[in-house]
Parts: structure tokens; C-alpha cells; sequence
């Protein structure tokens, strides 16, 4: 079923300024902007372009494939997202199965030995299951990575052993021999994966990823103006712990990157729509939400970019607005080009290293506003990327006071080899990506586009990494996913040594130095779908301590050991909380900005 421009238009309204303040009135005037989408005025120029196939699902998308390929793709297709998801339960549920399967066994280890029940006793299939399970719980507590950042590295050894123990015990007790097998198969499978054959040494999770360190808030303190942020800046609303209200029963980044995902849900708040012509000549959108007394030049503006398959839907964008829009401060959010039903006429679909949809919006907005009015740009996941990556490739054209990018690297190209979360979690967000976006609203040009071998790896593809090398990178024009990878990144312009680390002095005249406004990268050491090695790493030029030095110090990065991706819960019953610790950190990080910016005003005025 194609999707046609004239279904787009017949949603179309115009802006109803009655409903708007005086002030906001005056500031969507000031913007000039269309709320009508151009493409459909009666003197548009036609939409169609020569040799662009339309917008629309692909329905065809087997076409030319034998029924055993046809079989096998469909497989391709279903698998990876369930088999994902499968394993990701597993290991959200592991940190409390382990530890009740030990109970358990100990219970009935303590009733065999008081007497109450005699050796010739049987078991039923329940506790056996139970056992096994508890002797793989303790195996995940042990060997996966974000477990072991969460506990240290022994708790889950002490576990595992003591499981596997007292399931023996049950084993000769009751001649129990599958139960022996299976158990027998774990410890195998344990020593494997503890083992350093190389060091001949034992590493709990993955040794590529080890933390060394430090969670908190790092800058240069010879950047006079940055150092004025951080004092601005309440601890309270740049520390993520239990202290702070951190959720403490989530046993890792997953569940603190699922559960929220699942439960936290706000309504829609009131989005008015304008239209803003790219460069390209395509358009994007900007919805935008006024506090209920209306807009306040004194208060901040966010200009949000959303992640890879969302728009101003998303509900920990929900949570933003209503947060801060109580406050007096206007949200700005941009739609990506062809997102939330956006239409494009030609070829240059989304791509996360395009920043000039950014720049374009970021000028609209300060072209509208005074020089004192502060407008802080929020990126989240994708959209932090592309922040992250705007700020170091525009350097002092950025219009912005500064910018946080929330769970988005500077060097993306660590993102190629994250098997986790190419296993874990990219095979959900492929699934939706792949139906929606490159086979659903633009199929027919991807396929029109694509190799007949890219475009069959495209339905294929088990991860977003595969999405990346099959269709985003090629479509494109990019030489390969690395080349793609380097160009959305802040640092990728600046080669690897060998062993994977940057020199301290790579960074010299390169993207990351000509960063001229303040900007704070906010990451989870255990965030489960970007790693954290995309934004710091343990030694070189992206050690934290050295990293903020690039940039004349105008870099910032706020690391915490705890939080997901996009996540960081608060409190018991966390879904109370919503997003409110990152919606409050963004809140800071702007509130710091806008008085730092008049301090040094007043300073500059006294100089003067």
C-alpha cells in the first residue's frame, strides 16, 4: 500500500492562534515558519520527482526468491527479536532466580540433614528445573558484564560455586544424572568464559569492557566559564545513587534501560507544528510546547533531538516538556525528515551523520530570539549522537548556549564490535526499524537503491549494526560502515592506534577541538546498547581527565556507574518518577548555563 501525499495533507491544519498567549503568538511569528506542510500548497511544485520511486510500504519484498529463501528470510525476519528478547528476560530475571534457587536447594540440603526426609525420597520435575535454573542464573551473575560492574567481580563467582555445590548435593542424593549432565555443562561453559588463556588469569565479564574508571562529572577547570557551570549546577541533579533516589533493586543496566520503557507512560502534551526547509530542500518539523502562561524570553528554550525511531512521542520527551514547561521554559523538539510521517521527495532519507537539519533548526531558533535568551540543545540516544557530532563539526557557527546528549557517544565506531547489544537489544530495535522505516514508509526507494545482495542482507539483518552495513551505509553513499560510523561521530575523524586507543595528541586541528560551546555527554557505565567505551575509555585521549581538555575545555562528561540507556529510574515504585532524574539533569545543565552566562555578562560589564 503506497503512502500518498494526499493522504499526508488531508491531516493537515493550520495553526489556530486563539489558542495560543500573546507571547507565544509573537514568538511562532518571529519564527516565520509554515504550519502547513509547503508540499501541500496548491503552488507547491509537484511532489513527484523524476526517477524517485513514491513513498509506501513494499509489499513485494520477496519478489524473485525461491519458497525455501522465501522460508528462510521470514526466519530471519521473526527469530533474532525473539530469541533477544527470550535471553534478555533470562538475564533481568537472573539476579533474583540465583539467589532463591540457592535457597531453595539449601532448604532442602538443611531438611535432609535434620531428618525430616529420607535418602530414598524423590524430587519432583519442579525442583529439579528449579535447581537447573539456579545454577544458570548464578552462571549469568558471574560472566556478564553489566552484573559484575553492578555487584564487583566475586559476588557472582561466590554464587555460581555455591549454587553448583549444593545442586551436586541434590545430584547424588536422588541419582539424579540429567540434572548431573546439565550441571556438568555449566561448570564447563563457566571456566570458559573465566578463563584468560592469554594471562593465564581469571576475568568475570567481558575483559573489553572493564571499567577502571571513575563515575562523576569531569571538566576543565581552566575554562573559567565552564568552571562557573559546575558551580551552577546542583550535585543533586548531576549524581545518580541510592543516596540521590536510584532505584536499588534493578540488578543492572538492562532492567534500568527496560523497566522504564515498559511501565513509565505520560499523555500527550500540546504540540504546535511548524515546517522548516532544509538545504536539501526537504523539510523537517518542529513541535513546539509553551508553559501555560505563555513564552518567557527569560526562561530556557531545549531544542530536543529525539532517538533513532521516535519523534515527540517519546515518552521520556513527554516527560521533559511537562517538567519544564511548568517551570516557564519552552520545548522545542525537530522531527526528523521522514519520521512521524514527515514526507521526503527525493533520495536523502534519515542518516545519523547528517548534522545540517540540526544546524538549520538551531539558527531558525536563534534568529528568532534575543541574544540573551539561552537555548540548550538535548539530545537523546541517535539524536545525542548527532548533538554530540553538531557541536564538534560546526565548532563556533553553533548557535547554541550548549548542549547535553543523554546515552549518545563521541566515536561510534566502537558501536561495530558491542556483541551485547547486538545480540540483547539491537535485534528488537532492527526489527522495528527495518519494518517501519527502510521496508515499510520508504521500500521502495531503499530497494530501488540497494544491490540486489544488500538489499536481501537488509531483510536478513539481525541487528541494527547489520541494518548499518546492508542498507543505511550504502544507500548513503558511504564507502562502508566504518566510513559511515566515522562521519556521524565526534572523534571520527581521529584514527585508532593499534591496540584501539587514540594518542593524547590525535586530536589536534580534528572535529572534537573546535568545540566553542559548553557541552556535557552524560553516559551510563552500563548502559546496554551504547557502550560506554563510544564516549570514554580506561587510558589515551578519551580518558576522561584528558578527553575535556580538547576543545579549549568546553567538553564535558557526566559518567554514573548506574542508569541503562535513556533510563536512570528514581525511587522503589520508580514508574511514580517517570524520566524525572534525566529530565532534572537537563533542567540543571540549562539553569547553570543561563547563570553563568549572566555572570560573566556582569563581569564583562565591571571590566568595562
Amino acid at each position: 500500500m503506497l503512502w500518498s501525499l494526499q493522504e499526508y495533507c488531508s491531516s493537515q491544519k493550520e495553526l489556530d492562534f486563539s489558542v495560543l498567549t500573546e507571547s507565544s503568538a509573537q514568538f511562532i511569528q518571529s519564527l516565520s515558519l509554515p504550519s502547513t506542510h509547503p508540499f501541500c500548497n496548491a503552488d507547491a511544485p509537484p511532489f513527484e520527482m523524476e526517477g524517485v520511486p513514491p513513498m509506501g510500504r513494499l509489499d513485494h519484498r520477496f519478489e524473485g526468491e525461491s519458497m525455501v529463501e522465501t522460508a528462510i528470510t521470514g526466519l530471519y525476519m521473526i527469530l533474532p527479536a525473539l530469541l533477544a528478547m527470550a535471553e534478555l528476560w533470562v538475564r533481568l530475571f537472573a539476579g533474583g532466580l540465583g539467589p532463591l534457587g540457592i535457597l531453595m536447594m539449601a532448604m532442602r540440603e538443611f531438611q535432609g540433614r535434620s531428618g525430616k526426609r529420607k535418602k530414598e525420597d524423590t524430587v519432583s520435575k519442579r525442583f529439579q528445573f528449579t535447581c537447573a535454573l539456579s545454577v544458570a542464573s548464578c552462571l549469568v551473575l558471574m560472566t556478564d558484564t553489566l552484573y559484575v560492574l553492578d555487584n564487583g567481580p566475586y559476588y557472582g563467582a561466590a554464587m555460581f560455586v555455591v549454587s553448583v555445590i549444593l545442586a551436586i548435593r541434590v545430584v547424588f542424593r536422588y541419582d539424579l544424572d540429567r540434572l548431573g549432565i546439565f550441571v556438568s555443562i555449566m561448570v564447563l561453559l563457566g571456566s570458559h568464559l573465566v578463563c584468560d588463556y592469554e594471562t593465564n588469569s581469571l576475568n568475570f565479564g567481558d575483559k573489553a569492557d572493564g571499567v577502571r574508571i571513575d563515575e562523576g562529572i569531569y571538566f576543565d577547570s581552566s575554562n573559567s566559564f565552564v568552571s562557573s557551570i559546575i558551580q551552577n549546577w546542583p550535585e543533586k541533579y548531576r549524581t545518580y545513587n541510592k543516596e540521590n533516589g536510584a532505584t536499588s533493586w534493578m540488578p543492572s543496566g538492562d532492567s534500568r534501560t527496560g523497566l522504564p520503557f515498559l511501565a513509565n507512560h505520560l499523555p500527550v502534551p500540546e504540540w504546535h507544528r511548524l515546517f522548516l526547509e532544509t538545504e536539501d530542500n526537504e523539510y523537517v518539523a518542529l513541535d513546539v510546547s509553551f508553559p501555560e502562561s505563555g513564552f518567557n524570553s527569560s526562561n530556557p528554550i531545549y531544542m530536543v533531538l529525539h532517538g533513532l525511531n521516535g519523534g515527540s512521542g517519546e515518552e521520556y520527551i513527554r516527560d521533559l516538556t511537562f517538567r519544564r514547561t511548568a517551570e516557564g521554559a519552552t520545548i522545542v523538539v525537530m522531527v526528523a525528515r521522514g519520521l512521524m510521517d514527515l514526507p521526503i521527495r527525493g533520495w536523502n532519507l534519515f542518516n545519523g551523520a547528517r548534522t545540517t537539519d540540526a544546524h538549520t533548526a538551531a539558527m531558525a531558533l536563534r534568529k528568532a530570539t534575543s541574544a540573551e535568551q539561552v537555548i540548550v540543545g538535548v539530545g537523546y540516544s541517535m539524536g545525542a549522537i548527532i548533538l554530540n557530532n553538531y557541536f564538534a563539526s560546526y565548532g563556533s557557527e553553533v548557535p547554541l548556549d550548549g548542549g547535553i546528549a543523554l546515552s549518545g557517544g563521541l566515536d561510534m565506531r566502537y558501536q561495530e564490535h558491542f556483541y551485547r547489544a547486538q545480540r540483547l537489544w539491537q535485534p528488537m530495535l532492527a526489527e522495528t526499524a527495518r519494518d517501519d522505516f527502510f521496508l515499510g514508509k520508504w521500500g521502495h526507494r531503499v530497494k530501488a537503491r540497494l544491490s540486489e545482495a544488500n538489499f536481501l542482507r537488509l531483510m536478513r539483518s539481525k541487528h541494527i549494526t547489520e541494518l548499518d552495513i546492508a542498507a543505511v551505509a550504502p544507500y548513503s553513499g558511504y564507502d562502508d560502515v566504518l566510513h559511515y560510523y566515522k562521519e556521524m561521530s565526534a572523534l571520527g575523524d581521529i584514527e585508532h592506534n593499534a591496540n584501539g586507543t587514540i594518542s593524547l595528541d590525535a586530536y589536534k586541528g580534528k572535529k572534537i577541538d573546535s568545540i566553542s560551546a559548553p557541552l556535557v555527554v552524560l553516559q551510563a557505565l552500563d548502559d546496554p546498547l551504547v557502550t560506554w567505551k563510544s564516549t570514554a575509555a580506561n587510558e589515551g585521549l578519551m580518558e576522561p581527565t584528558n578527553l575535556v581538555k580538547t576543545g579549549s575545555g568546553n567538553l564535558m562528561l557526566l559518567l554514573t556507574k548506574a542508569g541503562g540507556h535513556v533510563g536512570w529510574p528514581l525511587g522503589t515504585i520508580f514508574f511514580q518518577n517517570k524520566w524525572k532524574w534525566m529530565s532534572d539533569a537537563v533542567m540543571g545543565f540549562a539553569i547553570a548555563v543561563q547563570e553563568a552566562k549572566r555572570q560573566n555578562v556582569e563581569v564583562d560589564k565591571i571590566k568595562a
